[in-house]
């Protein structure tokens, strides 16, 4: 029996088709398909200082119509904080500290029905500014689509927390 050859759907189609037919496409489709309209959405103004590239985008438009017509749902949270699964602060050292808030990102990232490569806004507080290079090169093993995003100064923070992503919007496209 010959296996059956899916069409491989672009934005172009998709913009063709009614509603109700993008909404008949497999899941499978439809979530690929998110991809498409994701990266479509992420816009940058002019050219970026080396130090953003790859970081962040300038904006992103969020283009309700394609999003509907794939059933796709914004997903909005925030307050991680560099505490490990009893709750605790394991370490006082700013990397080890930007590795387990990006690990607890993805946990629940994941735990919402969708990836890291989805996330389309983000802000975060850091304690020390000064650190914005090394958490960088965290941020990028592990946030790799250029999102919109802020980091902030905060000596603030609460306790002895080096980072906290305050806020985070992400799309999933729902069964």
């Amino acid at each position: 029996m010959a296996k059956k050859v899916q069409k491989k759907h672009t934005l172009k189609d998709l913009d063709k088709m009614s509603i109700d037919e993008a909404q008949k496409l497999p899941f499978a489709v439809r979530d690929m398909l998110l991809d498409l309209v994701l990266a479509d959405g992420r816009k940058v103004g002019g050219k970026q200082p080396a130090r953003q590239v790859g970081l962040m985008c300038d904006w992103f438009e969020e283009d309700a119509a394609r999003l509907q017509k794939i059933k796709a749902v914004k997903i909005c949270c925030g307050g991680f904080i560099p505490v490990d699964s009893t709750g605790e602060v394991p370490t006082l050292d700013p990397k080890g500290q930007f590795k387990l808030v990006f690990e607890n990102v993805k946990t629940a990232i994941k735990k919402a029905g969708t990836n890291m490569d989805r996330i389309v806004n983000a802000l975060i507080f850091m304690k020390n500014i000064d650190y914005w290079g090394q958490m960088n090169d965290v941020y990028r093993k592990y946030i790799r689509c250029s999102p919109t995003r802020a980091a902030i100064g905060c000596q603030d923070l609460n306790k002895s927390y080096q980072i906290e992503v305050v806020n985070l919007f992400a799309y999933k496209v729902a069964k």
